[in-house]
């Protein structure tokens, strides 16, 4: 009889199974998608499909030609069955804007207004970047769980160099009208801020390079839920967060000459703008692309903080997240080999006192002993 024998201790709980934790994170995403589809309409939609649809797709098929079983059973056996696919697959989604035009194509059908009604051209980008995202992130390193870096965070950046598919572009109609677009962002300009410019970042009434930035409330919403259940640590975003502002505040907002009450201001439009409130709660907490030791985890989000705060003050991409991000997971293993976790049940040794020699022991006191 054939049988599996694991490292002590030998502890299995249902509960926190891949399945469940990915149905968890599908549960904490779903404030962000409805959110999406609210300002952005069937656009979202759209690309949502055809992410699952190739995201799956591509899982199952690699997973077969791997396992070389094109039968029932292959099928059965399958990773897709644990929905990581489909957390890629709506990460994605939320990751690109709600239309990719891209101009060498220009398989676009517009309205009399200009306005793009349907665009062939984010169809096949949102195909490319979830074939990228499983393929060669996820499947090509083992598949889940063992993957560099997180499959849909690299999907946005191999869509954004290959194709400046990070850009934003106007959509054609929402549930608003034709008021709800992907534009330019604050990060662009860096122009005076507001209360109401805040409470508009803070609600998602303002242009946002992807969809699934619009709304913090929404993407609180999803912290809160996985926290409760204990499928992230919630102290990573907190330190992610907090480390952006720090550095915003110390490479950006002080040399900039600005005083009063725009230097918070402007911080926490540092804060609500761009993906670091929805890259730090659902893609920087990956199990697989983040350290495994509280010291290891402290140091990621600080990493991921610094970066992005030196991409957005000196560099070329207002954003800089999900480079970041990317930078930070392939720093992961070297933090995995030297913050080393103390084993289970370890008990620090206690260190033995040195006892003092006696002088009679040995040494003149012990000579004029056995003369006398």
């Amino acid at each position: 009889m054939k049988q599996t024998v694991s490292a002590s201790p030998h502890i299995t709980n249902p509960k926190n199974s891949t399945r469940r934790i990915m149905i968890d994170v599908l549960i904490a995403l779903a404030p962000c998608l409805i959110a999406a589809i609210v300002f952005y309409g069937y656009h979202v939609v759209i690309n949502l499909v055809v992410c699952l649809i190739f995201c799956f797709g591509t899982e199952l098929l690699y997973g077969l030609i791997i396992s070389k079983n094109f039968t029932k059973s292959g099928v059965k056996q399958s990773s897709v069955f644990d929905l990581s696919f489909a957390v890629t697959a709506v990460i994605l989604t939320l990751n690109l804007p709600s239309v990719m035009p891209v101009n060498a194509w220009g398989m676009n059908a517009v309205n009399a207004n200009g306005a793009i009604v349907f665009s062939f051209d984010t169809v096949v980008l949102c195909a490319l970047g979830s074939i990228f995202a499983i393929a060669l992130v996820k499947m090509l390193f083992g598949g889940i769980g063992r993957n560099f870096a997180n499959p849909a965070c690299t999907g946005r950046v191999f869509l954004f160099i290959a194709f400046g598919a990070a850009g934003a572009f106007n959509v054609s109609s929402s549930l608003f009208g034709d008021m709800a677009t992907t534009g330019a962002t604050w990060l662009g300009d860096k122009g005076a801020v507001g209360g109401s410019m805040l409470l508009d970042m803070f609600l998602g009434n303002t242009a946002t390079a992807a969809v699934g930035e619009t709304c913090v409330i929404a993407v609180l919403l999803g912290y809160i839920y996985l926290s409760v259940r204990r499928v992230i640590d919630p102290r990573v975003p907190l330190i992610t967060v907090a480390s952006l502002a720090l550095f915003v505040f110390l490479f950006d907002i002080v040399p900039s000459g600005i005083r009063g009450s725009q230097m918070f201001y402007r911080t926490v439009a540092h804060l609500l703008s761009g993906g670091l409130l929805f890259g730090s709660v659902f893609m920087a907490t990956d199990y697989a692309t983040s350290p495994n030791t509280v010291a290891g985890k402290a140091i990621f989000a600080v990493g991921i903080g610094l970066i992005t705060a030196l991409i957005r003050a000196f560099g070329n991409f207002p954003e800089g997240f999900s480079f970041a991000l990317l930078i930070m997971n392939l720093v992961v293993p070297l933090l995995d080999k030297y913050i080393i976790p103390k084993p289970f049940g370890y008990v620090k040794p206690v260190k033995e006192k040195k006892e003092k020699k006696s002088k009679n022991a040995d040494g003149a006191g012990g000579e004029k002993a056995v003369k006398s």
